[in-house]
């Protein structure tokens, strides 16, 4: 069963995901270079990935599972959305 604290901190995670996606693409340029850019907000992603698993996991291990939520949803939405970017300029 998942804990209401928990699913806010999943949805608080997705969130702040979404706004870091948005600041990294508008930092690092317009539609027009999306080429460019894509691949290396892709491997920023990947990075954030690691790193938000690796801290959700030790976050998990203390019991503090509202914090673990927020970082395991932390990279959700800025892979996905890298991924979507690079599918529509490649396929």
């Amino acid at each position: 069963m998942i804990r209401g604290d928990s699913l806010v901190g999943a949805i608080g995670g997705v969130a702040a995901g979404y706004v870091l996606w948005l600041i990294a693409i508008s930092i690092a340029g317009d539609n027009a270079t999306a080429g460019r850019w894509a691949p290396s907000v892709l491997v920023l992603s990947a990075v954030l990935a690691i790193g938000a698993g690796i801290w959700g996991w030790q976050l998990r291990r203390r019991g503090r599972y509202p914090w673990a939520a927020l970082a395991f949803g932390l990279p959700i939405l800025p892979v996905i959305l890298t991924l979507a970017v690079l599918a529509n300029i490649y396929a």
